[in-house]
């Protein structure tokens, strides 16, 4: 797997790439994926770490997140913009995503998953995103994961897989 730092901008490509690891989530069907480095990332102005929550922390109901991504930025729109794309969006109360049969919720876990991105405001991450970082108090809080064309979409919540990723972490140094 390719993996390429920085990532401003996919046009043209970026002359800073190098190979990575990876590790799936035990789970069938999970959205996690480990990526480490073979090598460490050169820090800079544009690359840097960011702070991973406590297994315990949660986001709640009105906290402001940003959400960033490469994907479709409107519903008419089937092209990807050239340049990393952010917007600020809404944590929402569990409810704004109903489990109802059949409905676009209806795989919605609240124990592993969270609630983005108010239908008024009509912003969310989109199509294409998927992947992409939820960051809230400069924390990964959530990764983009699923949702229908309109608000709120569907996340991870990145707090619920922190002692794998710290047992990951520790099984991958040298």
């Amino acid at each position: 797997m390719l993996l390429q730092v920085p990532s401003h901008s996919i046009t043209p490509p970026p002359v800073t790439s190098q190979s990575c690891r990876y590790r799936l989530y035990p789970i069938l069907r999970s959205p996690v994926i480990f990526h480490s480095l073979l090598y460490r990332a050169k820090l800079n102005r544009w690359v840097d770490t960011i702070a991973l929550p406590r297994a315990s922390e949660r986001v709640k109901p009105g906290d402001m997140c940003s959400v960033a991504g490469w994907g479709d930025t409107s519903t008419e729109s089937e092209s990807s913009p050239a340049t990393l794309q952010e917007a600020d969006v809404v944590v929402m109360p569990d409810p704004a995503c109903p489990r109802k049969p059949n409905g676009p919720y209806s795989n919605y876990k609240s124990s592993t998953m969270m609630c983005v991105g108010d239908p008024k405001t009509r912003k969310d991450s989109w199509k294409g995103d998927s992947g992409g970082p939820l960051v809230c108090r400069k924390t990964a809080q959530g990764i983009v994961s699923w949702g229908p064309p309109t608000p709120p979409g569907v996340y991870t919540k990145v707090s619920t897989f922190i002692p794998w990723i710290q047992a990951t972490m520790r099984r991958l140094q040298p």
